[in-house]
């Protein structure tokens, strides 16, 4: 499988977890441009989980940020530098899946909120909400930055099951 056809295979997945939405009908849940959009958030969980920090840089723009609210209440705020740093020092087993993602496209710029869940090391390590915001260049979707929460508790079941 092709990473083209694997990465519309994830957005079929994630389409499928939308309440009410049919797998049969799931291509037509996003409209291209959603998909092409929701394809750079894919795109970047599948850098990350393998730990590719050349992948992720082309996804990312240079200065973005990455927000995120700890269960604490606590904002950490991360620029895209950092990011990439940690992602190349760990070697740790990353997941991030994303479900019922609500797809936002104006011209040259999308919006990707959905719940999200994290494993490490196949166990889950928390979960929350996920908020992508991307521009379109001649290159692509790149993510201009990210702002996430944090949930270390009661995370509810994910609708695309238990990871293995």
């Amino acid at each position: 499988m092709n990473f083209r056809s694997a990465t519309m295979a994830m957005i079929v997945f994630i389409a499928c977890a939308i309440p009410g939405a049919s797998c049969a009908n799931a291509k037509d849940i996003y409209s291209p441009a959603q998909r092409d959009a929701l394809a750079a958030v894919v795109a970047l969980f599948t850098a990350m989980g393998k730990h590719d920090v050349d992948a992720s840089r082309r996804l990312i723009l240079p200065g973005a940020n990455f927000v995120v609210l700890l269960p604490d209440g606590t904002v950490r705020i991360e620029p895209d530098t950092g990011y990439l740093d940690t992602l190349g020092k760990h070697r740790e087993i990353f997941l991030e899946r994303i479900w019922n993602a609500q797809v936002t496209v104006n011209g040259n710029i999308a919006q990707v909120w959905a719940p999200y869940d994290f494993h490490l090391d196949g166990k889950l390590s928390h979960c929350g909400i996920d908020n992508f915001s991307l521009v379109r260049t001649a290159a692509g979707w790149r993510v201009a930055g990210i702002s996430y929460t944090v949930q270390k508790t009661g995370c509810m079941a994910s609708p695309l099951g238990e990871v293995h």
